[in-house]
């Protein structure tokens, strides 16, 4: 009996254990709704917000927002909140793009754009701080900051961004001790072990990251330089640019 019970137990406990992976919240105070189920995008926000999360195309079409049932890209009104500081209530936007392109974009009075990111996950906190994540336009699951500033979205810059990406490299790969010169670091054949570590931030969406920091199976760090081709999984096939 005791034989039996035990893969069983080890089972349930894995279960939960990833069950909890998947629902842990990085903002504990915040409330999140889903806007997009087919992309699998969400949207926290904290109280004063006012949750809508309704397609575009039901809206009233005296709604300046509202889309007829023709058009070509579906998005969601998702919400509308006041910005500390702002006189005017801000309406964030979702939208899936033409092909897959997802972003959420916030508007102010108007329907004046105060900024969009391409992400799958927006985050809005009680001071008007707003943080993005997902893997949409970029390489990977891109996690940065936002803040308003007269009427327009800027970035909180991140000396690098976090990739956390492991995975077996799909061919011989150099590390390099510096982003520029010839220094090698580490030469690692195919099927090595890595880690991608930190990614050189880019300087707007749709730009595609080529230097990475990588970590080897062994412990050595070392800056991996992509060329165009190894930018759709040629180096590890989680590592790639995904949208247009």
């Amino acid at each position: 009996m005791t034989k039996t019970l035990l893969p069983t137990l080890l089972f349930c406990l894995a279960f939960a254990s990833a069950a909890h992976g998947q629902q842990k919240s990085y903002f504990p105070q915040m409330t999140r709704v889903q806007v997009d189920t087919s992309l699998n995008a969400w949207f926290g926000y904290e109280k004063g917000t006012k949750v809508i999360n309704r397609s575009l195309q039901t809206l009233d079409p005296r709604d300046p927002y509202y889309r007829d049932s023709e058009a070509v890209v579906l998005g969601m009104l998702v919400a509308q909140y006041k910005a500390p500081g702002m006189k005017d209530s801000l309406t964030v936007v979702f939208e899936s793009g033409m092909s897959d392109d997802p972003e959420f974009s916030i508007f102010g009075k108007g329907q004046k754009l105060i900024g969009h990111v391409s992400c799958l996950e927006m985050y809005i906190n009680a001071s008007g701080v707003i943080y993005t994540a997902g893997h949409a336009n970029n390489m990977f699951n891109r996690r940065r900051k936002f803040q308003i500033q007269k009427d327009t979205l800027v970035e909180v810059k991140q000396p690098y961004y976090y990739v956390g990406l492991k995975g077996q490299i799909q061919k011989d790969i150099t590390l390099y001790r510096d982003k520029t010169g010839p220094d090698v670091v580490a030469q690692l054949p195919k099927g090595y072990e890595v880690e991608v570590l930190l990614a050189e931030p880019t300087t707007k969406d749709y730009e595609i990251d080529n230097l990475f920091l990588v970590r080897t199976d062994f412990g050595l760090v070392g800056w991996l330089r992509l060329s165009n081709e190894d930018t759709f999984g040629g180096v590890l096939k989680e590592l790639y640019f995904r949208g247009d």
